[in-house]
């Protein structure tokens, strides 16, 4: 009980009325956040789509959108003024979903202090239609101390069914796409991730060990150590994340699995780690190189010319933007 009261928020939202005070500030009353969350819950089917350019239904992967509907600005509130405010109590090796984090700072945050270093590149698969309705309710109600009411609102509206929109499925998880998933994941997988990272502790034990968890990737670097021996903490890793919680498994993709030492390139998160520094990755890098050769050419009209100048310009900033880290 000790350490649950030390890595969960302690919300206390019982009912309906003690939500809207939560979503209320100085420019947007409890009355009209009452009324946002009564409209949300009656049209709530109305005010969410696929987006069906981001969505990869060959992966089973669907991308929601609810944005400048009541449902995104419902879903905004919940994150901003319910969620967000505990990221401090997180742990350091958390980064996505959490303020002032990024895909780069994880990436800086693996390079370590010690040299030779050897990486463990793994990805969870499926990662948000992993976590269901129920596991979110579980997340507010007992992990919280939020009431039934709700807990049940809160999980009911930051989720939605498996599968494209209107396909007849009833089992619901976090929506990929909705302002508050990202959260969610990692609120409602947090006491496997700290196993995960106490299994890394053990295992490499002195060893300048460093984990970040971006979402679905996990990534994990350690000096002085063999890349079969973080083949074997691969294997460890798999069935604690499989095993941990019987009711939350969470199955990794092993072709993503991956280790690599320096000597053969170490990117992770689409970034390059080199001893004590980032860069672009190998793709980012290839799109940068042929928008800067398209540009070159003469025989390229004045349109695509324009494309790959905005295109080469974005690229350099954003490795300008890596490197400075």
């Amino acid at each position: 009980m000790q350490a649950n009261i030390l890595r969960y928020p302690k919300l206390y939202i019982r009912s309906k009325n003690e939500l809207a005070k939560h979503l209320s500030h100085s420019r947007f009353s409890k009355t009209e956040s009452l009324n946002l969350i009564n409209d949300v819950i009656i049209n709530y089917g109305q005010y969410w789509k696929d987006n069906k350019k981001q969505s990869e239904p060959e992966k089973d992967k669907y991308v929601r959108n609810a944005k400048g509907t009541p449902l995104g600005a419902f879903l905004d509130k919940v994150n901003k003024m319910v969620l967000a405010p505990h990221d401090k109590i997180l742990p350091n090796f958390i980064f996505g979903g959490v303020k002032g984090m990024n895909h780069a700072k994880a990436a800086e945050h693996l390079l370590g202090q010690k040299r030779k270093r050897v990486a463990l590149k793994m990805d969870i698969t499926r990662f948000f239609e992993q976590i269901s309705r129920g596991r979110v309710f579980y997340f507010f109600h007992n992990k919280c101390s939020c009431g039934v009411k709700a807990s049940k609102i809160m999980a009911d509206l930051c989720c939605v069914p498996v599968g494209p929109k209107n396909s007849g499925q009833t089992h619901k998880t976090i929506a990929r796409g909705f302002a508050t998933s990202s959260r969610l994941a990692v609120w409602c997988n947090l006491d496997t991730f700290i196993k995960l990272d106490y299994l890394v502790k053990k295992q490499l034990k002195g060893k300048d060990y460093r984990i970040a968890i971006y979402v679905d990737d996990i990534g994990i670097t350690a000096s002085r150590t063999s890349k079969e021996e973080m083949e074997n903490l691969s294997i460890e890793i798999t069935k604690l994340l499989l095993n941990s919680d019987k009711n939350q498994k969470l199955p990794v993709n092993s072709n993503k699995t991956k280790v690599t030492s320096h000597e053969e390139g170490i990117e992770h998160l689409g970034l390059r780690l080199y001893r004590n520094r980032l860069s672009i990755g190998a793709k980012t890098k290839s799109k940068r190189d042929k928008a800067k050769n398209k540009l070159k050419k003469n025989k390229v009209s004045i349109e695509e010319k324009s494309h790959a100048r905005n295109k080469y310009r974005s690229l350099t900033h954003y490795k300008k933007y890596i490197e400075s880290i």
